[in-house]
């Protein structure tokens, strides 16, 4: 007996229908935000980037605090020339020895002069230690010093040196990837795992909507909880993100492209289906290639880069340079003498020059021997820089570390502004010196008083010139990271098209 038609309508069953990829996206947001596995690593990661800018902002302080105890050293010894040149005015049985003497335009420049140039740490630099701890913020500056750079150091512990600092850039560059790894290597291989991948090839869905949609759930989770991470663990350490949003959003899009190109890799692996132990040891190989092995390597032939004379050999040569120039010192002197018309009636008061004044020609000519090893160094500095810039492009972690270094001030470029303002200021401060030194071996300046105790031909201690630092706008760390974020994004698109023409149909051995 068949039954009515009516009645088999009402029976008939919907058709199925596949499901989209938005429909997807949005079940697997639900699922894996209740995943303990996401929020422990999620709560981990936090911890992690709270302790590391904490930790590099600490340093920061420090240095600046550093800084700070420097000015007011600096302004107290000031004080105290100042109240010595009042008393070397009074009159006395003999005069005091011109090295003792800060009312000596020689003596002053020689062993009273107290300089200093200052890098003040940025209102970001917290985001990344760098180069900072191994690289002073303050130098002192001499007139002699061959190029303006006076070799100084903080002492710590060698060992924590070579290790570097557990920093927040740390937790970005090589933490954040490993959450990347450990979601994606356990997440999106369950259902592999557990024998559930031929219940859901069964349905109306194919491999490319349900991975891609799995991976980029777990990409909407750790992108966002990154971002809000780094913002809140920057303002507990301190951080003025007010004066920093431009090198703030951009270190926000470097986070999110990083954590793209290491999305898209992990679904690169997961493509070929592999178990959780496969997905794990394969995108961990890859992460310690990217991480270790490839910059190890860039560092190594980086060494070997350019005709840079090594250390020693430089510290050798300035020795042999100065043992050449006390030999030389006279006619070296009768040379510049001669070439100068103030001074050329004045040669007969070469041998009895003190230090300080036979310096102030001296000086300059170490500089000018030393020059072509000087060149030396600075073009291999200067091919090792563009290297590690090209090595940024080969393994990501380096070039993400250098962007993040760059953002917060910390970078070797901005160090090395630094040492080409300190050796400015020295030529300013030999420019401003060097001829008032001079103009007392042709026209001394007479005493005022006959048997005054100081030889009272310097007083303007106020008219010295001051450290300046003349700090890169913001558009310029900005721009010089700006690449490395594209890049990164460019890789990401790329690992993610190959995933894609990857899964074009389920495993067959399902």
């Amino acid at each position: 007996m068949s039954a009515p038609a009516g009645y088999a309508g009402a029976l008939a069953l919907p058709e199925a229908r596949s499901a989209g990829f938005a429909e997807l996206l949005r079940w697997e947001l639900r699922h894996i935000g209740r995943s303990r596995l996401l929020w422990t690593v999620l709560g981990l990661l936090f911890a992690a980037m709270l302790w590391g800018a904490h930790s590099g902002a600490a340093l920061h302080r420090g240095q600046d605090r550093a800084i700070e105890r420097s000015r007011a050293s600096d302004l107290a010894w000031t004080q105290q020339i100042l109240e010595r040149a009042r008393r070397y005015a009074e009159p006395a049985a003999e005069p005091v020895p011109y090295w003792q003497d800060p009312t000596d335009i020689a003596g002053f420049s020689r062993y009273f002069l107290r300089a200093h140039s200052y890098k003040p740490n940025l209102p970001l630099s917290a985001l990344a230690v760098g180069g900072s701890d191994l690289t002073p913020t303050r130098l002192p500056v001499k007139l002699e010093t061959p190029f303006g750079v006076e070799p100084a150091y903080d002492f710590e512990n060698p060992r924590a040196l070579g290790l570097g600092r557990f920093d927040l850039g740390f937790v970005l560059v090589y933490l954040l990837p490993v959450a990347v790894i450990v979601l994606i290597g356990l997440l999106a291989t369950f259902e592999r795992d557990h024998g559930m991948l031929r219940l859901i090839a069964a349905q109306r869905v194919g491999p490319r909507a349900w991975l891609g949609a799995r991976i980029a759930a777990i990409f909407a989770w750790l992108a966002p909880a990154a971002l809000l991470g780094l913002a809140i663990s920057l303002f507990s350490a301190g951080a003025d993100l007010g004066a920093a949003v431009p090198e703030l959003i951009a270190s926000a899009a470097l986070v999110v492209a990083y954590l793209a190109f290491w999305a898209a890799l992990g679904f690169v692996v997961v493509s070929a289906w592999p178990g959780a132990a496969g997905a794990i040891s394969l995108m961990s190989a890859v992460w310690a290639v990217l991480a270790i092995g490839l910059p190890l390597l860039g560092s190594g032939v980086a060494a070997r880069l350019g005709d840079a004379p090594t250390p020693i050999a430089y510290v050798d040569a300035q020795r042999r340079a100065n043992d050449a120039i006390a030999g030389e010192r006279d006619a070296l002197l009768t040379r510049d003498f001669r070439a100068r018309a103030d001074l050329s009636a004045a040669l007969d008061k070469i041998g009895g020059l003190d230090y300080a004044t036979r310096l102030s020609f001296l000086a300059p000519e170490l500089e000018r021997r030393l020059q072509p090893l000087r060149d030396r160094q600075e073009s291999a500095r200067s091919v090792r820089e563009r290297w590690s810039q090209w090595a940024g492009f080969v393994a990501p972690p380096l070039g993400m570390e250098q962007a993040l270094a760059r953002l917060a001030g910390t970078d070797a470029e901005r160090h090395r502004r630094f040492e080409h303002q300190t050796a400015a200021y020295q030529r300013q401060l030999r420019d401003w010196f060097y001829p008032r030194i001079q103009r007392q071996i042709a026209a001394p300046t007479p005493r005022p008083r006959a048997d005054s105790y100081g030889r009272m031909n310097f007083f303007e201690f106020d008219a010295i010139p001051a450290y300046a630092w003349n700090e890169a706008p913001a558009w310029s760390r900005v721009t010089g990271a700006l690449p490395t974020a594209l890049w990164l994004a460019l890789l990401a698109a790329a690992l993610g098209g190959w995933a894609l023409r990857r899964l074009r149909q389920w495993p067959a051995e399902l």
